[in-house]
């Protein structure tokens, strides 16, 4: 158990810092740590749950946790937004939207939904991966 909390910690690291490098993003929070952690509890949980496959290290088969740290960097990727991008490529005011109207919405509440969902996605993930660890039993 403590090694594959070790191997899940040494891929998030890698996946994290290379993720971010290559595709110059840090998740939809701005901040490495956070995308970090999401993807370290993302691989942890995740990796425990599917079936050991592909080589081991030390006893701990390390690609489903590769796989899951792999996969959560890529839907954290895909879910946030990118600055500098314009949906539109005409010049005309038309095209262009308002900054009035339906879309202000204010950014306390914005801020406050992105917070509860962060933290109910942090507190998902701890149980998943408490739960995997009491009720599967795997043979050292």
């Amino acid at each position: 158990m403590l090694l594959f909390l070790l191997f899940a910690l040494a891929i998030g690291t890698i996946v994290a810092w290379g993720w971010s490098a290559v595709f110059d993003t840090h998740g939809p929070w701005n901040s490495f740590f956070w995308f970090f952690v999401v993807i370290f509890l993302f691989s942890w949980g995740g990796g425990s749950w599917i079936a050991p496959f592909g080589p081991t290290g030390w006893g701990v088969a390390w690609m489903p946790i590769v796989f899951m740290g792999v996969f959560m960097a890529l839907l954290l990727t895909a879910v946030t937004p990118r600055t500098g991008r314009s949906r539109t490529r005409s010049t005309d005011q038309a095209a262009m939207p308002s900054k009035g109207g339906a879309k202000a919405i204010e950014k306390t509440e914005v801020v406050a939904a992105v917070d509860f969902f962060f933290w109910a996605l942090i507190l998902v993930l701890g149980c998943v991966v408490m739960a995997n660890f009491m009720w599967h039993t795997r043979v050292i």
